[in-house]
């Protein structure tokens, strides 16, 4: 194996499209993280194939911030909602239930949509259970758009310091497979594709719509890359990663 990076940091998103939050370590399970996207809200009214309430359709959604009670199950095999008891913050501080039916009243009349929360034991994802993000690939996106850029807008799971420090060199890893500290192997399947969402500051919501021109424009739509778990267990920050 050949070493080519450090996880820099993890985070995980308890409800999709909402505010994540940071981990000094995460149990990666064949679904993905444990409790990452366990929940999401369902616009009723949605008949495509993507029914889910995101920031894309309300920028302040990106400024709730879930956080679960007790640490999720360690493994995706029939966990229990029970066992997935998560608390949300308004950008105004008010705290709800996430299954509270009060908070998706509030929802409701907040973005003027009807919602049902839905749960599922594995990440409600757009792709692949996990994705990874280059530090430098968020310095070279900065100086093409102008602005310096807070990582989370990229909403990744894991941020990879690479040893070889070109922007963009996670694509390069496409059809490879890693070993990210002692046990967890990751199958890279492919670029992610980019939407609005990386537009959104995570704090206030306000939209940098020449992000995704950059990214339209230089880069094909995509930045980041999406892996599926081929071996499951623990990953910490400034774990290794390795090129199998």
């Amino acid at each position: 194996m050949e070493r080519i990076g450090t996880i820099h940091s993890i985070r995980r998103y308890p409800v999709k499209s909402m505010s994540g939050e940071d981990l000094e370590e995460a149990r990666v399970t064949f679904a993905g993280l444990a409790g990452d996207r366990v929940y999401a809200f369902v616009e009723t009214a949605n008949r495509t194939s993507f029914p889910w309430m995101t920031a894309r359709h309300g920028h302040d959604w990106i400024r709730f911030r879930p956080r679960f009670l007790e640490p999720p199950p360690a493994t995706d095999h029939s966990p229990s909602p029970e066992q997935f008891a998560a608390e949300v913050v308004t950008p105004e501080g008010v705290c709800f239930r996430a299954d509270a039916p009060e908070f998706t009243q509030y929802l409701e009349k907040r973005f003027g949509r009807s919602l049902r929360l839905h749960f599922s034991k594995r990440s409600i994802t757009d792709a692949q259970p996990v994705s990874i993000f280059g530090l430098s690939t968020i310095r070279a996106l900065s100086d093409e758009s102008g602005k310096e850029l807070d990582p989370r807008r990229f909403r990744a799971n894991f941020y990879a310091q690479w040893d070889d420090d070109r922007a963009f060199f996670e694509d390069t890893l496409i059809g490879r497979e890693l070993r990210i500290g002692d046990a967890v192997n990751v199958m890279v399947l492919k670029k992610d594709v980019r939407c609005v969402m990386i537009t959104l500051d995570p704090d206030d919501g306000m939209s940098f719509p020449t992000l995704l021109e950059c990214v339209a424009r230089n880069h094909e739509g995509c930045a980041g890359i999406y892996g599926t778990v081929l071996g499951e267990g623990i990953v910490r920050r400034n774990d290794p990663i390795w090129l199998i």
